[in-house]
C-alpha cells in the first residue's frame, strides 16, 4: 500500500468509541448474573446503582475517560495492553505466548531442515520489505478496512521486563541481522542489505556453520534463554544485573534488535507425560509437536533454545516439526496466521533460478558471549527447575471433531463462532455444573490502532439452556432455549466488535480511578474479581492450511481452548494444568465432542419441527 493510501486509510478508520456508562453497567450486570451467587449479585446491583447515581463516581470517571480519549489516537489499546499483558507478572512460556504449528514437514536428508529454515528467512525478508514499502495487501472484514498497524511491529518489537510493568520497545529502523539459536547458544547472522535477493544456498551454508559451531563444547555457555521463562518481575531483576556488564549489554542489544529468532531445535525423543491412555497415537503425535513449538520440551530439549521476549521465533527441527511461537502483546494471532499462509503458498511455488551468483555478501556467524556471575548462574538453575515443572504440568489435548463443521452450522442459519462458544459453555456446565467468566478475543481492528476486546459467552440464556440440556426431564423447551442462547451470543458478538463491549470500558474507568488514587467499591467487589477471572480462555483462529494454534490456560485452574472451524470438521486445542484437580483437558475435549453431537440432534429436531409447521400451513391453506 502506498504511503498516501495508508494515510488516507488512517483517516477513514473510525476512532475507538467510549460506550455509554449505563449501557456498559447493564452489560456488566448481565455478565455477572450467570457466574456469581444470587446474594452476591444482589449486592453488586446495589453497588452499580450507587455508582450510577447523578453526580456520583461513575459520572465523574466517565467524564475523565472521555477527556482522556480525546487526547489519544486509541484510548483503549494502551490501557488494555497494560492490564492484559504488561502488568501481568506470569511467565510468558505457556501462560502467554501462543504456538503456531505448521503441517509436519518431510525432510529426506540431513540439510533439508536447514533448506526449510533458509526459505523461512528469505520469505520473512520479503514480507518485511512489503511492510516497509506499504505494499502489503490491505485486509478487510465484511467489506470494511482493518487497521494494519501491528504488522509494522513484526520485525521491530521486543518485550523487555520491568520492575513494575514490562515495556514494548519498537526499534525505529529494522535491523540487518537475525539471531539463530542452536543448542541453547545464540548467534548473529548479518544479512547485509536485506532488500537484495539472498540465495538459499548461501543461507544453508551459514546455518550449517552455526550447527557446527554449536557442537564446540569448550565454547558452550549456560542456557541463558531460560531466564526469559521466569516470572516477569524476577526476570526484570536479573535483566538489570545482566546489563551491568558491557559484554552482556552488547549481546542483549544485538539479540533484541534482530529481525527475529530462528531456533534450530533438537527433536523430542520422549513424549510428554500424559494422564490418559485413551488417546489415539495420531493425537499423541500432534500433541507432542504442539508441545514442542509451545515450550520446547523442557531443559533436556529446547526450552533454553528460545528468547521468549522476542515477537517472532521461528522453530525448525530436524524431524520436520516446525512452527512459530510469538510474544502475544505485540500482535494478534490472525496476523501471524496470514504470515504463515503466505509462506506456505511461497514454498509451494516453483523454486527460483539459483544459477546466478548472489550479489549479497553474508559475514560468518558471530556467537554472542555472556559474562555470568555466580548469582546469575544460580538464577538460571532456579529458572530451569521452575520451567521444567511448568512444562510437565501442562495438559494439552488436540481434538479434531469430524462429524460436521461450519457448513452444517451455517445451513442452520447460525454463526459458527456463536455456535461453538455455546458448545463450550454447555461442556463447561456438564463437567463443572456451573458457568464461569469466559474470554473470547474479538478483533477491534475496524478502529484506528484497534486491538481486541472480549466477547462474553457466559450469558443467562446460555446457563438456562445448559441446565435444560443436562436435565433429562426437560425436552420441549430445549430448542427454544437454544435459539434464545444463539441470538444472545450473536448480539454480544456484534456489539463487542463495534467497540461497545463492557470489558475495556470498565478497565478504562478503573484506570481513571487508579490515577486519582481511589478505587470505587464497584472494582473491589468480589463480583468484579469473578467477572475478570477467566477460567475459560478461548479464541477462534481460522486457517485453511492445516495450521494448528494453541496456548496454555491463563489461570492455574482454568482451560485454554483455541478452535478452527472448517467446512466439514472443527479443530480444538484444549489445555489445562495437571496440578489443578478440577480440570482435565482430555475429559473436557471428549465432553465437548458429546456437546457438539447433542447440538446437532437439537438442530435436526428444530428443522423437523419447522418442516411440520410448513406442511400444516400448506394443508390449512388448501
Amino acid at each position: 500500500m502506498a504511503n498516501a493510501e495508508q494515510e488516507s486509510l488512517k483517516q477513514i478508520l473510525p476512532r475507538m468509541p467510549v460506550p455509554e456508562l449505563s449501557v456498559t453497567l447493564n452489560r456488566y450486570l448481565a455478565g455477572c448474573k450467570p457466574v456469581v451467587p444470587s446474594q452476591q449479585y444482589d449486592y453488586t446491583c446495589r453497588l452499580v446503582e450507587d455508582f450510577l447515581r447523578p453526580g456520583g463516581e461513575g459520572e465523574r470517571l466517565q467524564k475523565e475517560l472521555l477527556q482522556y480519549a480525546e487526547s489519544q489516537e486509541n484510548w483503549a489499546t494502551s490501557l488494555w495492553l497494560d492490564d492484559m499483558y504488561l502488568r501481568n507478572p506470569v511467565p510468558l512460556q505457556i501462560n502467554s505466548n501462543p504456538f503456531f504449528l505448521f503441517p509436519k514437514q518431510q525432510f529426506k536428508c540431513g540439510t533439508d531442515y536447514l533448506r526449510f529454515a533458509a526459505k523461512l528467512i528469505c520469505f520473512a525478508l520479503s514480507f518485511k520489505d512489503k511492510i516497509e514499502s506499504h505494499s502489503l495487501p490491505q485486509e478487510y472484514s465484511a467489506g470494511h478496512p482493518l487497521c494494519m498497524n501491528t504488522y509494522y511491529h513484526f520485525f521491530r518489537a521486543i518485550r523487555q521486563p520491568g520492575s513494575e510493568k514490562d515495556i514494548i520497545h519498537i526499534y525505529d529502523e529494522t535491523a540487518k541481522h537475525i539471531t539463530v539459536a542452536c543448542k541453547n547458544q545464540f548467534y548473529i547472522l548479518h544479512l547485509g542489505d536485506t532488500k537484495n535477493d539472498i540465495k538459499e544456498d548461501i543461507l544453508v551454508e551459514k546455518l550449517g556453520a552455526i550447527v557446527q559451531m554449536s557442537k564446540d563444547q569448550e565454547q558452550r555457555e549456560p542456557p541463558i534463554g531460560l531466564l526469559t521463562t521466569q516470572n516477569r518481575r524476577c526476570w526484570a531483576g536479573t535483566y538489570h544485573k545482566l546489563q551491568k556488564s558491557g559484554v552482556n549489554k552488547h549481546s542483549l542489544n544485538m539479540l533484541e534488535s534482530s529481525l527475529f529468532l530462528l531456533c534450530l531445535d533438537e527433536p523430542l525423543t520422549s513424549k510428554p507425560n500424559y494422564s490418559s491412555i485413551r488417546r489415539e497415537s495420531i493425537n499423541l503425535e500432534v500433541e507432542t509437536m504442539a508441545s514442542h513449538i509451545l515450550h520446547g520440551g523442557g531443559s533436556d530439549f529446547n526450552s533454553g533454545n528460545r528468547w521468549f521476549d522476542k515477537f517472532l521465533q521461528f522453530v525448525v527441527s530436524r524431524d520436520g516439526v516446525c512452527g512459530l511461537v510469538v510474544e502475544h502483546s505485540v500482535s494478534e494471532g490472525i496476523t501471524v496466521v496470514r504470515f504463515m499462509h503466505d509462506f506456505l503458498t511461497y514454498i509451494e511455488t516453483p523454486p527460483p533460478d539459483e544459477t546466478c551468483q548472489s550479489t549479497v555478501f553474508i559475514q560468518s556467524p558471530i556467537k554472542l558471549n555472556w559474562e555470568l556471575s555466580d548469582d546469575i548462574l544460580c538464577t538460571i538453575n532456579d529458572a530451569e527447575k521452575k520451567m521444567n515443572r511448568l512444562v510437565s504440568d501442562l495438559d494439552l489435548y488436540i481434538l479434531r471433531f469430524s462429524d460436521y463443521g461450519r457448513q452444517f452450522i451455517k445451513s442452520n442459519k447460525m454463526s459458527p463462532d456463536a455456535y461453538i462458544q455455546l458448545a463450550l459453555q454447555l461442556t463447561y456446565y456438564k463437567v463443572h455444573r456451573k458457568l464461569v467468566s469466559t474470554y473470547e478475543s474479538a478483533s477491534l481492528r475496524a478502529f484506528h490502532l484497534g486491538r481486541v476486546d472480549n466477547i462474553r459467552a457466559a450469558t443467562s440464556e446460555a446457563l438456562k439452556w445448559s441446565q435444560a440440556m443436562c436435565d433429562e426431564s426437560q425436552d420441549v423447551s430445549k430448542i427454544q432455549l437454544f435459539q434464545d442462547a444463539v441470538r444472545k451470543q450473536t448480539e454480544v458478538l456484534h456489539y463487542t466488535v463495534k467497540g461497545e463491549g463492557p470489558d475495556i470500558h470498565l478497565v478504562g474507568l478503573k484506570e481513571m480511578a487508579k490515577s486519582a488514587g481511589h478505587l470505587p467499591a464497584l472494582f473491589l467487589d468480589r463480583s468484579y474479581q469473578e467477572f475478570m477471572n477467566f477460567r475459560l480462555s478461548t479464541s477462534q483462529v481460522p486457517s485453511d492450511k492445516a495450521i494448528l494454534v494453541g496456548y496454555g490456560p491463563v489461570i492455574s485452574d482454568g482451560y485454554g481452548c483455541c478452535y478452527n472451524p472448517q467446512n466439514h470438521y472443527i479443530d480444538f486445542c484444549v489445555s489445562s494444568f495437571f496440578s489443578a484437580q478440577e480440570t482435565s483437558s482430555d475429559f473436557f475435549a471428549l465432553s465437548l465432542e458429546g456437546s457438539l453431537l447433542q447440538m446437532r440432534e437439537l438442530c435436526l429436531k428444530a428443522s423437523e419441527q419447522q418442516g411440520r409447521k410448513k406442511e400444516e400451513l400448506i394443508t390449512a391453506s388448501v
